[in-house]
């Protein structure tokens, strides 16, 4: 577990310096105002009931999430709504997703919902780490 949380941590830092560099290129070498800050948090199984993953955030850079349990986790870009047919994405057991705009072309700045999948058995202490980099003042 703490060589999966390392290798997260790196792949995160790669992430973020990435990141900046691409904002640098936009602004044409200047360095945006403000910092860039992360918020990391666990986010628990609460029975079966959808979870909110990340809140709307428009100075978002990124998210990482990654699947702590033995099931798999549905992960839905919308702030409001999740099910076993309505998701964007699923993570199986132990994987990480990182949504950003060197993975998407375009990022998403809205909610995130999650919901594990009853079927693969994810565990009643199934949690996701879930992390998002933005820009602060």
């Amino acid at each position: 577990m703490l060589n999966e949380l390392i290798k997260v941590l790196c792949e995160l830092t790669a992430n973020v310096e990435a990141l900046v560099k691409n904002q640098q290129q936009k602004t044409g070498g200047k360095p945006r105002q403000g910092r860039i800050s992360s918020s990391i948090s666990p986010v628990m199984k609460q029975d079966q009931q959808p979870i909110r993953l990340v809140n709307e955030n428009p100075h978002r850079l990124g998210v990482i999430i990654q699947n702590s349990s033995e099931g798999e986790l549905m992960i839905a870009l919308d702030s409001q709504r999740i099910s076993e047919k309505y998701y964007t994405f699923k993570l199986r057991a132990g994987e990480t997703l990182h949504f950003d705009i060197r993975s998407f072309g375009e990022l998403y700045k809205g909610g995130f919902m999650g919901l594990w999948d009853e079927a693969t058995g994810p565990g009643a202490e199934s949690k996701a780490l879930v992390t998002e980099i933005f820009w602060s003042n």
